[in-house]
């Protein structure tokens, strides 16, 4: 309508001068205010009420406010479904509505917001980063970002990092702060020490330089798990099982500072005398806990990273929009079992109630008693496994009743069960959609089709007729998407 491809309309010609600036969309508070003066002839105090008992949505005050304004509207001329009609027009408007002053200050808001993620994404997210730095979950959010926006983060490292987040050639450099059991204090240190006399050259030195009243031990060991040492070149297991030697040391050595004992070597030579004993790394699973436990979430490598193909292939439910998923359906997921509970039900059998955490979130499954007994030996805590199972929303949150449990690399190959044909909105009528169907009647499969179309900006789904399912072979796929009016094609 804005851009005039189509005509404006309106609830009631009277109301033009009212909802012309918005295109006939009630958008501002203002606007219901003045359509319940008009139609209803209210005051504005009366409007306001209205406004208001919307707004709280009380059964009783809505039934007096929509009595009154249907009387108010037949005084005026107005029939009573108009009423009715126009009533009923406003009350989704509380959900949404903010007077002129406020939605105008909330759309700069939005507007500099999304200017400053265009044009200084870097800068953008490590400030969202220092805004959440104590919410590891939102973290892990906007860390899953940065990676989908393209931006490189580097991880935690003595030599690099500041307090906070920042940002240095586009680059972003995790804070100090965002390491747990590191607090203000310790990071101050860490960093203004740095600033005074350069970049600290390993283990020894920083041990010597910094205040261990501050950087105590939990901390460094802290840092450690990080991998705040890593540019430094030793492995985490090594800087480990060798920290209470060289705090020993580093503290003998500071005393006898304090107190003006001479030494056969110098300031530089006293500490560099000091040999760390070599140690293998510890296995890429350790090491990826230890740094989980410390961050919060998993940074510098992911368990399931070995599965990434599988799970690209398998799993089509986004464990971080689990309000999408279907109440009743099917699906696959592969990850990490986590918080496992079991109980005892009152026929004496056991069940067990674990959390299944992947890249993006987490579910909770629920184990029967009959699942649970053939295959409780896999079912075990920070095992990574594959479920298939129903989606239940019964009681509010999404969980997963699992009927199957196994290695993820003993899946098979997924059979599609849904062909999705999104539509452009230009599609005028269901005409124009025969020849798809008569492609698709040619092309039998097991594959029910569904319609995605777009009406008054929302999407709807549409199912096909039952008499028509379709192959899901890539090549089918690939000959409906040639149709005029086809925007996207995928199955499920």
């Amino acid at each position: 309508a804005k851009s005039g491809k189509k005509p404006i309309k309106y609830p009631l010609p009277e109301l033009e001068p009212i909802l012309k600036e918005t295109y006939g969309v009630i958008v501002y508070q203002e606007q219901v205010l003045e359509i319940a003066r008009k139609v209803a002839g209210f005051s504005l105090g009366e409007a306001d009420i209205l406004r208001r008992a919307m707004g709280k949505k009380k059964p009783e005050e809505m039934d007096r406010m929509k009595a009154k304004f249907l009387d108010g509207a037949r005084k005026n001329g107005y029939s009573t479904a108009d009423g009715i009609r126009i009533f009923e027009l406003l009350i989704p408007f509380a959900g949404y509505g903010f007077n002129k002053s406020h939605a105008a200050a909330y759309s700069v808001l939005a507007y500099r917001t999304a200017y400053l993620k265009a044009n200084y994404p870097a800068e953008f997210m490590a400030a969202n980063l220092t805004n959440e730095i104590s919410n590891t979950d939102k973290m892990a959010g906007y860390i899953g970002e940065i990676s989908e926006m393209g931006l490189e983060i580097l991880p935690p490292d003595i030599n690099l990092s500041e307090k906070h987040f920042s940002v240095a050639d586009g680059k972003i450099f995790y804070g100090l702060l965002g390491i747990k059991n590191l607090g203000t204090a310790a990071a101050e240190e860490i960093s203004l020490e740095r600033k005074r006399n350069g970049s600290y050259k390993d283990l020894v030195q920083f041990l010597e330089r910094v205040e261990l009243k501050t950087v105590n031990r939990k901390v460094v060991e802290t840092l450690i798990y990080s991998g705040a040492f890593d540019s430094l070149k030793e492995n985490r297991a090594t800087l480990f099982n060798n920290l209470d030697k060289v705090l020993d040391m580093v503290n003998i050595v500071k005393e006898n500072r304090k107190y003006g004992q001479e030494s056969l070597f110098d300031k530089e030579e006293e500490l560099s005398i000091v040999k760390l004993e070599k140690y293998e790394e510890w296995p890429s699973r350790e090491r990826l806990q230890h740094e989980k436990e410390i961050l919060g979430f998993f940074f510098s490598g992911h368990p399931l990273d070995r599965y990434r193909d599988l799970i690209n292939e398998h799993v089509r439910l986004d464990l971080s929009q689990l309000e999408k998923a279907r109440d009743g359906r099917k699906y696959t997921l592969i990850g990490m079992l986590k918080e496992l509970k079991e109980i005892i039900t009152r026929s004496g059998k056991r069940m067990a109630f674990a959390e299944l955490e992947d890249y993006r979130g987490s579910i909770e499954l629920i184990f029967f008693p009959d699942i649970y007994e053939a295959q409780r030996q896999l079912i075990v805590k920070d095992t990574i496994v594959a479920v298939s199972g129903r989606v239940d929303k019964s009681r509010g949150d999404a969980k997963l009743k699992v009927e199957t449990i196994g290695k993820p690399a003993e899946l098979k190959a997924p059979e599609p069960r849904e062909v999705h044909v999104r539509l452009s909105s230009e599609l005028a009528s269901e005409d124009n959609l025969l020849p798809i169907r008569d492609y698709m009647i040619e092309r039998v499969g097991k594959c029910a089709v569904y319609f995605h179309l777009v009406k008054e900006e929302e999407e709807v789904i549409i199912k096909a007729s039952n008499q028509i399912s379709v192959s899901g072979d890539d090549q089918v796929l690939k000959g409906v998407m040639e149709y005029p009016l086809v925007e996207a094609v995928w199955k499920e």
